[in-house]
């Protein structure tokens, strides 16, 4: 215990210090991006002369207008061609001043750190949100607790990969601190990932890489960091060749691994996964490859610059928490499969206000294409979170926005509880007619059963006249149908007869409102479902009529069904009862207790003080009832203490010794058997007191290595065994013999034994305790 407390110290504490470490990098980078302008002038040089040849977009010299081809004079008051960075690297590093020549005129412009707006955005914002993303999702991982391997590999990942566009914008700043850490992103950024893949994957039971090929990969990463970091010169040059080479590898082949399993494991659940990660990865990298990379590599430039694929990276992070934590977050299987009708409602709005602007301000589409575009590219977003927030809004004001939706529910809630103990059409009726007059402008709703050969019979009579002109016909098609007189739906629909659910509108009336109509919907297919069970109920007690004159066409598996719902509908009653019945019992009691204190008339004293205990009395013999209907005690694995229990109780009303020989139940007992053993005791010794007329009973119950053995005896008047009906039952001795039989036991009767007693009954049963 301890040593455990020492390890989640230790892990608390090497998390902190590197969520420290990581929030102290990112501030240092941001205040390298806010003090330190980026040039973004490279150049060329032939012999004394300097050219620029590439002007980076959203740097200093895109926004002054430096342009490819102007000639570099002197950088700080200097020589172009002395100046070390552009003779080591050809490119202007930090700079107070630089002169130009442009054709005849030669100027000097002052460098510094007035960035645009769109500069700020991808060099700032955007790596900013990156790591805020992480950031966050290293925090709530760390406040829930989470101590898994998975989850710590994960940690470590998103703290690892949160500084990394924070570096790349400090890089372009040639600050050295982003210089050498940028190769401990680059190279632990995808180990990391093959390592919480690992993870993930081998809790399913699933092989990523082995131990020794992610040990391997941690050394060479090891290795090539630290030489980058203390035995390569990081001046001004952000090329990192070792480390990119090395994470083109690990990502290859995380990426045949990946396929690979894939095709093991892509018609199961976990298929799904890899379906999200590839998502995810596509999504995070499909702008830089398709727009800056692919284009770069065949023809040279790029669609777009590198800076606008940058935002997209935030759905990396965003992944590989969703995979993790999807049963603890939203569902985002159901909100992504909204995506495409929100996009669809939000693009037919900023349509709409695009042409709604162009014709306020009455200006042509070609004037200024790039702010209409921005104006609907904004317009779209803002839209598309607008909807998503609405329906966020709608789940959380919903009892103030739809007050009568929770009612509603509670309705239909009522009618699946009630229809549980509702055996007969009429009752349905009852119960559909009491939610619908409540919830519905309707005045009036009926049950019809309705013939092929188009006859009607109503269920409730007294409802003839309010229903007179509602159209039933046996052609009603399944779906609810409403006209301006009421409506109509099939519940049941057999051959020859269907069962219709008919409503009259309540005058003046109103048309039903959407939820209304939904709710209407889901009573009638919940009706459908109690209708369709009651008369395959009915069906059912037919077959079991037909078998009841011979319980041994009965199977024994259905005997022990039977007698467990019988079992069941004890326990449901006898709870009913004692929280209801005997409950009202006690509180009419107390009343009577506190009226009692206040009469002075003695006669009326005396009659309520008889009252009271009548009362009493009646709830003693619902507790004994309940008592004898469910032995509370078998359940607990206590048969001994139900039987003394039993026996007392027969003791103190029965006319006849009883004399018991009862030996301690084993712990193998079944409470099956162990119940059916109470029933048997009980039903005989209900028989003795009831018609044995006997003066003593013995009853003897021993445990042998597979059965029990119950023996009872009596001195009473006997029984013909012909005169026990084979009628199937749950009570009585008929009740008894279907109990034993359908646990696999053997019962059988005999009188007029020559033993102690010269006539009476002797009863033995057999009953295997497995």
């Amino acid at each position: 215990m301890i040593e455990n407390n020492w390890k989640k110290w230790g892990r608390s504490v090497v998390l902190l210090a590197a969520l420290v470490s990581s929030l102290t990098l990112a501030i240092h980078f941001m205040n390298a991006i806010l003090e330190r302008p980026y040039v973004g002038i490279y150049t060329v040089s032939e012999g004394y002369r300097v050219t620029v040849s590439f002007v980076a977009p959203y740097s200093w010299a895109d926004s002054a207008n430096v342009q490819p081809g102007d000639t570099v004079i002197r950088i700080d008051g200097k020589p172009a061609f002395e100046n070390r960075n552009i003779s080591s690297f050809d490119m202007v590093g930090q700079a107070k001043s630089i002169s130009l020549e442009r054709g005849p005129s030669e100027f000097t412009l002052s460098i510094d750190n007035g960035a645009s707006k769109w500069a700020l955005l991808f060099y700032l914002i955007s790596p900013l949100a990156f790591f805020m993303t992480c950031f966050v999702a290293v925090l709530f991982l760390y406040i829930r607790k989470e101590s898994s391997p998975v989850v710590r590999t994960l940690i470590a990942l998103l703290v690892t990969v949160s500084p990394v566009l924070l570096e790349m914008s400090a890089n372009t700043r040639h600050d050295s601190w982003s210089l050498r850490l940028t190769s401990v992103a680059l190279v632990f950024t995808l180990i990391f990932l093959v390592h919480f893949l690992r993870d993930y994957f081998s809790v399913c039971g699933f092989l990523l890489v082995s131990n020794w090929l992610l040990g391997c990969l941690y050394l060479c990463g090891t290795l090539i960091v630290l030489n980058s970091c203390f035995f390569t010169s990081r001046e001004v040059s952000a090329y990192y060749q070792q480390e990119l080479v090395f994470s083109v590898f690990v990502f290859g082949l995380l990426c045949i691994q990946l396929a690979r399993l894939y095709y093991q494991i892509r018609a199961s659940e976990y298929g799904r996964i890899i379906h999200i990660i590839m998502a995810g990865f596509f999504l995070a990298m499909f702008p830089f490859i398709a727009l800056y990379a692919l284009p770069n590599m065949i023809i040279g430039t790029s669609i777009v610059p590198v800076e606008w694929t940058t935002p997209w990276t935030i759905l990396l992070p965003i992944t590989l928490c969703y995979i993790v934590l999807s049963s603890s977050l939203i569902d985002m299987s159901f909100y992504i499969g909204r995506l495409g009708y929100y996009c669809a409602l939000s693009f037919a709005a900023t349509l709409l206000l695009l042409i709604g602007c162009l014709g306020f301000v009455q200006r042509h589409l070609t004037e200024n294409p790039s702010d209409i575009a921005r104006l609907g590219a904004l317009s779209f977003c803002l839209g598309l979170i607008t909807l998503y927030i609405k329906e966020y809004m709608d789940y959380r004001l919903r009892r103030y926005l739809h007050p009568k939706r929770e009612p509603h529910q509670e309705t239909l809630n009522r009618f699946l509880q009630k229809s549980k103990t509702e055996y007969t059409l009429r009752h349905v009726e009852l119960m559909l007619r009491r939610a619908v007059l409540s919830e519905l402008p309707v005045q009036e709703t009926a049950l019809f059963v309705v013939n092929r050969d188009g006859s009607i019979r109503q269920i409730n009579r007294r409802l003839e006249k309010s229903m007179e002109n509602i159209q039933i016909t046996f052609d009603h098609a399944y779906v609810l149908k409403r006209n301006e007189i009421g409506f109509t739906a099939v519940l049941k629909g057999e051959r020859d007869r269907k069962v219709i659910l008919a409503g009259k509108w309540m005058k003046p009336g109103r048309g039903l409102n959407f939820d209304e109509r939904m709710w209407l919907e889901t009573l009638i297919n919940y009706a459908r479902v109690v209708v369709d069970n009651l008369y395959k109920m009915e069906g059912l007690m037919r077959e079991f009529n037909n078998l009841e004159t011979d319980r041994k066409k009965i199977p024994q598996a259905m005997n022990r069904w039977l007698f467990t719902i019988s079992e069941q509908e004890r326990a449901h009653l006898s709870r009913d009862m004692h929280d209801t019945n005997i409950q009202d019992q006690l509180a009419i009691a107390r009343d009577i207790d506190a009226e009692l204190k206040k009469l002075s008339n003695p006669e009326t004293v005396r009659r309520l003080s008889y009252i009271r205990e009548r009362i009493l009395d009646n709830a003693e013999g619902m507790r004994k009832m309940i008592r004898e209907w469910y032995p509370a005690d078998i359940f607990r694995g206590k048969l001994d203490r139900s039987l003394d229990a039993l026996f007392q109780r027969v003791n103190l009303t029965a006319d006849f010794h009883l004399e018991t020989q009862v030996e301690n139940a084993p712990h193998t007992l079944t409470k099956e058997c162990a119940l059916c053993l109470y029933r048997a005791v009980q039903e005989l010794l209900r028989n003795a007191i009831e018609h044995s007329q006997a003066t003593h009973v013995r009853l003897n119950l021993v445990y042998e290595a597979t059965r029990c053995l119950l023996n009872y005896q009596d001195d009473g008047k006997g029984l013909d065994e012909q005169m026990i009906v084979p009628f199937f039952s749950t009570t009585g001795l008929p009740g008894l013999i279907s109990r034993v039989e359908g646990l696999g036991g053997n019962i059988a009767f005999r009188s007029h034994i020559m033993d102690d007693y010269n006539n009476g009954l002797f009863v033995r049963i057999k009953l295997p305790m497995n």
